[in-house]
């Protein structure tokens, strides 16, 4: 009798641990932070946040050739090379340990190498990056598959690092968008002016092309309860258009396409979060969406 129970009890305990694994594998999350760029007979797979890469494995699938592994190395990059440009590939990207395996799907994406390589530009931002949802952009826009859009999320003012991988990357970056968050201000100006010229010319002096983001500003309310931090937000996206137009840089003006008017900057209520900084979706799509292209075909004709 005992035998028969205890058999009982495993067959049970072997249902219970597939009922939960199953229910695991349907409520599978997609694996963030992973980027793609076609290249000129290579394929690079970027990981932008350096998430959890000691867990990830890249793979590279042809139709008729047995697939490539990869890993990325310490700044989350792993490049595969001599490829046929417009042979068609699979990327997969999936965690290798089993709590990644049961909470993440594989990241699959079809793709082939370009003769001239793709344009490269990368957001270096904080939220506003995440939320945005970049990486889709050229499809919302409906546009070629010669672009695609990166992003870098920096919770903090000091966007050094950032850019400095980004000039040290192993292939071309056409164009990198400098955006700050109005939750690091106030702060001082000087201080501000001085990190945006620094970074500026590091990015020009690797033949990448700067853009500057004004910074999103406040609602009424917020401000009203934040002192100080509308006002050295106008101050500083004051700053960014007059320094951009005195040296050709081309401005990705977020304030203008969500303020309330000329006259009153303040972020518009409908576009905001009940925090009065954040943004909701549809500031994205109905605003910012559709003045990104334009920003960015100017700064790729100055090259």
């Amino acid at each position: 009798m005992l035998p028969k129970l205890l058999i009982i009890i495993f067959f049970i305990m072997i249902l219970m641990v597939s009922a939960v694994l199953f229910m695991g594998m349907r409520m599978q999350k997609d694996i963030p932070f992973q980027e793609i760029v076609p290249l000129d007979k290579k394929i690079a797979v970027i990981n932008s946040q350096q998430w959890f890469q000691d867990d990830l494995i890249i793979e590279l699938v042809t139709d008729d050739s047995k697939p490539v592994t990869g890993r990325y190395d310490e700044y989350g990059i792993c490049v595969f090379e001599n490829l046929e440009n417009d042979r068609m590939c699979t990327i997969n990207v999936k965690r290798t340990d089993l709590k990644g395996m049961i909470l993440y799907r594989k990241h699959v994406k079809r793709v082939k190498p370009i003769a001239g390589g793709t344009s490269y530009v990368v957001l270096v931002g904080a939220s506003i990056g995440r939320k945005w949802n970049l990486s889709q952009l050229p499809q919302r826009q409906r546009v070629d598959n010669a672009w695609v859009f990166g992003s870098r999320a920096i919770y903090e003012f000091d966007k050094s690092r950032a850019i400095d991988n980004l000039v040290n990357m192993p292939f071309p970056v056409k164009s990198v968008i400098l955006k700050e968050c109005s939750a690091y201000f106030p702060r001082p100006q000087e201080k501000s002016e001085q990190s945006i010229k620094l970074w500026v010319k590091k990015l020009e002096d690797h033949d990448i092309r700067p853009i500057l983001a004004t910074t999103v500003p406040v609602t009424r309310e917020h401000d009203a309860g934040h002192p100080g931090r509308f006002e050295s937000i106008l101050k500083y996206n004051d700053f960014i258009i007059r320094y951009a137009g005195q040296n050709n840089i081309p401005v990705l003006d977020l304030e203008k396409a969500l303020r309330i008017s000329e006259e009153d900057r303040h972020l518009r209520d409908e576009y905001a979060q009940p925090d009065g900084n954040h943004l909701v979706q549809k500031a994205y799509d109905e605003s910012l969406d559709s003045i990104v292209f334009p920003v960015v075909h100017q700064a790729i004709k100055q090259q």
